[in-house]
Parts: C-alpha cells; structure tokens; sequence
C-alpha cells in the first residue's frame, strides 16, 4: 500500500514539476532536385551555408536527379545527367539520410542505374528510396516513419496501388511520408494533377507529401483530412542544379519540418540562391529572400 501511495505522489510530481516524459518528435530537412552531374561541379562546401538547419535536423533528405555510376554511360542524351559513383562520398559529407530516386532520370545513365545509384549510396550511409511501391522504414526517437517515393513524370503513376501502400503503412502505425516526381517544368503553381493526387494521398493517410520536377518553387498548402491535416510541399525547386535560363530555378529554400505522433507540427523555409557558376549555394539578399518566403508561403 504504502509502494502505491509512493508511487502515486511521485507521478504527481512529475506532472505538475514539468518533468513527465516529453512527446517524441522528429525533424526532417527537405529539399528539391540535386543534380551533381553535367555542367556541376559539386566541392565539399557546395551546400555549406545550410549546413547549420541539416546538421541540426534529424533527417535530410532530396530528390537526386543524377544516377550513380562507375565508368561511362550506356545510354546518353542531351539531358544525360549522370555523376560518377565516387560523388556519392559529397552527399554524405553534405549530411544527406535518405535520397528519393524514383524520377524521370533514373535511367539516364544505363539500365541498371537505379540498382547502381542504390548500391552507391549505401555504400556511404545513405538510404535510396523508391522506385516502385517499396516503403523504407525507419524508427527516430520512438516515431515509426514509412517513407514511399513515386514517379508520376516518366509514365502516369499507378494511384490504386500508391494508395493501399499508403493506406497499409499508415494502418501499420507509421507517419507516411510520400515523395512523388510530378507537374509541369517551371510552373509556378501545383497543377490539378497535383492536387488531386495530394487530396488523394492525404485522404489515405500520408500526413506529408514533398513534391519536385518543376524546378521552381512552389506554393505550400495544408490538406484538411477525417484524420487532420497533411502538409503539401508541391515543390521546392531546384537544391542544387545548372539551369541559367531562368532565374526561378535558382531561387530555392530548404524547408525543415517538425512532427510527431499526430502528424506535422510545423515547417519553417531557410531560401537560398544557386551560383550555377561556382556551384555552391548563396545566402540570398533580403529582398529575395523575401520573395522565396512569399512564393513558397507556408501557411
């Protein structure tokens, strides 16, 4: 009785101290297309500038636009952006967790180049997600996350089957997390595609969709959904890339989102600027950095 007694009055305490055990939370660093091939020439202080949010965040995360490969391409074009596998090592320096490879230049390089990419990145650390319909979980701080990458660009994506996965992952007790390659290059606003496709993943349980393709930022939104809300990142542009012909394409933002087991809590954007010739990111002057907040706005 008195170990009861005991027991109770020290619960209380923690209650009304403050001290019980706080709620467990994740934050993930996200980002757009990187492409570390072609006309880049990616150095080890290529992303320094956002090195303080993507060592403080617990998952960092892109789209990589360029397949991994040892030796030349098999195949080729003149959107070929394949990087040698030994670049692999930068995105590991740069902190990067896991890499979405589900994207209309998985193939670029040879028709093993998703298997290739995959291989290179875990041989540095780092977790390739998609293609296909394939979840890759991962338990932070007590939080259990499925991440699933889809590709809506090389051929119409499969929504059924997108949809049970996401509907089997969140059933299973994780926060979904969908990356999906979609829209038009350079529009400056989600298509009804995207946005049907959002509504659609939101309703079966994702309770964050990060988009890119268009290459240009892309208005924020939250889904309203009988669980809550999901939060749409239609598209954050380029991370790193060697575009010139339009000025969007070089005005980005790192988006770093806060959440825990009820869903996203909170998002925060930190704009950047590519300098396609140095190929490094730059701090952007206050008034465009006041124009990626306003193009991206989150709610």
């Amino acid at each position: 009785m008195k170990k009861n007694c005991l027991a109770a009055v020290l619960f209380l305490a923690l209650l009304f101290t403050g001290c019980q055990p706080a709620d467990p939370a994740v934050t993930i660093a996200l980002l757009g297309d990187l492409m570390i091939g072609r006309g880049t020439d990616p150095k080890p202080d290529s992303l320094k500038i956002l090195a303080p949010a993507l060592s403080t965040s617990d998952l960092v995360l892109a789209n990589l636009e360029s397949p991994l490969v040892s030796g030349p391409p098999v195949l080729g074009s003149t959107y070929n952006l394949c990087a040698s596998s030994s670049r692999a090592n930068l995105l590991a320096a740069w902190g990067f967790d896991l890499l979405s490879i589900a994207n209309n230049h998985q193939y670029d390089c040879s028709p093993k180049g998703p298997a290739a990419t995959r291989a290179a990145l875990e041989s540095v650390g780092i977790t390739a997600i998609g293609p296909g319909m394939d979840p890759v979980r991962w338990v932070v701080h007590g939080l259990p996350l499925a991440f699933l990458a889809f590709d809506d660009v090389s051929s119409a994506l499969d929504e059924n089957s997108a949809i049970q996965q996401i509907r089997a992952e969140q059933a299973s007790g994780a926060l979904v997390i969908v990356s999906v390659h979609w829209g038009m290059e350079y529009q400056g606003g989600a298509s009804d595609r995207q946005k049907s496709l959002a509504q659609q993943f939101a309703n079966a349980g994702a309770v964050l969709v990060w988009g890119h393709h268009p290459h240009v930022l892309q208005p924020i939104e939250w889904i309203g959904t009988a669980r809550g809300k999901a939060l749409i990142l239609f598209s954050l542009g380029n991370a790193l890339f060697d575009q010139v012909g339009l000025s969007d394409t070089r005005r980005s933002a790192l988006v770093v989102v806060s959440l825990n087991a009820r869903g996203v809590t909170r998002a925060r954007a930190v704009p950047f600027v590519i300098d396609v010739v140095e190929s490094r990111l730059r701090v952007p002057d206050a008034e465009t950095s006041n124009q990626i907040q306003q193009i991206i706005h989150i709610p």
